[in-house]
């Protein structure tokens, strides 16, 4: 690498520069089967500008230059392929505006779910979160690999969440989308010029661009709502209720979570670990629990706006109970041998980070997370625990969470294997067949639309003509490949 440390201190100051190897080792890899790969150095950053001279002076050097937030994607995203800076914007962490009429916000890299929740809970509002997210994790960065939130079924509340956005090219210019682009106010109503050109950075893991700012959508919180349970012995079961349930667009959260999944969110014995991987910690609570709660839960929510309340309510209550009546399945408000469940998930919708106590059950978990058809959802499933019972995976052990998308349009599903963090045998199994379940799904019909690893291939490999069009993309915006080289279809 011909950049120097003092070249790049010139841009950022002193002691913003990191090489020593002790860091360097922990931006090297995380709890992902994707190989280590050491960066040159780590670089923290403060301010739009320092970035764009930062990627300029990358691009004299053909310098590879990894954007790096909050370190809380779990899949390989930021580990250097080719060596290189990481950029880490974690230090750009203002909430620079809060609109309560027009209902957005305006948020740097750094912003995190916990920092923006809080601030947005103080004036009754709320943004919406993934299931399953890290607190200290960067909304920016969640929203552009496009984490679903819990809101995902409902078409007005848990989708295009990304209003307008800045972000710094590959060649350095600042570029901007939406209002933005025309010179208006970001985040104004809107308007014929704002588009989803967006989305061409959605997803892209940092190869086509740095977001620098982002003005995403918020919610009231609502003034009342009511949580229900149903169970079902099999994952068959489940769809056609989820479906109607879903056609009929009662409740704006649903979602689907299988029993070990369920008992590791209730588990009181287990906490949210800050880091991951961890060390594997034993539970009765959750063993009691798993051995109790039904198969699979379904869980829905209705919440009630701050107009006509109850009346909103009562209309989806009355249409939920109605699609259980024809078919035949029990509607609770209440989890039998979980006292005070229905508060937990109130909580959760806000904070939905409990279930990431499932990480003290063996230390790390390897999710196989994608979209398929509602319809094919127990096939999929079928296909992941024959390759368990082939590889001596116990079935039990798997953890499982459906959510619909768009009034199931879609489904968006997550499988999680567990194993040890550390090499061992153990982990060596869970890596073979989360290798071939991944080739096995894509065969049945999942699409991994955030292709990370080893998921790239499986995808790109299906779709020659977008492949082509993605690389010509890449060489006119990027032609010195220094943005996050070697992901996505960009080797």
């Amino acid at each position: 690498m011909a950049l120097s440390k003092n070249d790049i201190e010139k841009i950022v100051g002193s002691g913003n520069v990191l090489d020593d190897p002790e860091t360097l080792q922990r931006y090297a890899h995380d709890q992902s089967f994707v190989q280590p790969r050491t960066p040159d150095m780590v670089v923290f950053v403060k301010t739009v500008e320092q970035i764009q001279e930062l990627v300029k002076l990358a691009n004299t050097t053909r310098t590879p230059v990894i954007p790096y937030s909050s370190g809380k994607n779990l899949r390989g995203a930021t580990i250097p392929d080719h060596g290189g800076i990481i950029v880490n914007m974690s230090r750009m962490n203002k909430i620079i505006e809060v609109d309560e009429e027009n209902l957005f916000a305006v948020i740097e890299p750094g912003v995190t779910y916990q920092q923006l929740q809080d601030a947005l809970l103080q004036k009754g509002l709320r943004i919406m979160v993934p299931f399953g997210v890290f607190p200290d994790r960067s909304v920016l960065s969640s929203y552009l690999e496009r984490d679903p939130v819990l809101a995902a079924p409902s078409f007005e509340d848990g989708n295009a969440l990304i209003m307008d956005t800045e972000l710094v090219l590959p060649n350095g210019e600042l570029f901007r989308t939406g209002n933005w682009a025309s010179g208006g106010r970001p985040g104004a109503p809107n308007g014929p010029i704002r588009n989803t050109i967006y989305r061409l950075w959605t997803g892209a893991q940092g190869t086509l661009g740095i977001m620098t700012k982002m003005v995403v959508q918020v919610s009231f919180v609502p003034v009342d709502r009511r949580i229900f349970f149903i169970p079902f012995s099999t994952l068959a079961d489940a769809v056609e209720p989820m479906r109607r349930i879903q056609r009929r667009e009662i409740g704006t959260e649903c979602f689907l979570l299988n029993r070990f999944n369920l008992a590791a969110l209730f588990a009181q014995d287990w906490s949210v670990p800050a880091e991951v991987p961890v060390a594997a910690v034993t539970s009765e609570d959750f063993d009691s629990l798993r051995r109790q709660l039904p198969a699979w839960t379904l869980i829905v929510v209705i919440n009630g706006p701050a107009r006509r309340t109850q009346e909103k309510i009562a209309y989806e209550v009355a249409a939920l109970r109605e699609v259980c009546d024809i078919m035949n399945v029990e509607l609770r408000e209440a989890l039998p041998n979980v006292p005070g469940a229905e508060h937990v998930i109130a909580s959760e919708l806000l904070r939905p980070w409990s279930i990431l106590k499932k990480f003290n059950y063996r230390g790390s978990v390897h999710d196989l997370t994608f979209k398929t058809p509602l319809s094919n959802v127990p096939r999929v499933a079928a296909v992941v625990v024959d390759l368990a019972q082939q590889h001596g995976y116990p079935e039990r052990d798997l953890g499982m969470y459906l959510l619909p998308l768009e009034r199931s349009r879609a489904m968006h599903v997550e499988i999680d294997l567990h194993c040890p963090a550390s090499e061992c045998a153990e982990r060596a199994t869970v890596k073979n067949l989360w290798l071939a379940a991944s080739t096995e799904l894509a065969n049945a019909g999942a699409y991994f639309d955030r292709p990370y690893g080893v998921w790239a291939p499986l995808m790109y490999n299906r779709a020659a003509h977008y492949t082509q069009m993605l690389k010509k993309l890449k060489a006119e915006i990027d032609p010195n490949n220094i943005l996050n080289p070697g992901k996505l279809c960009f080797t």
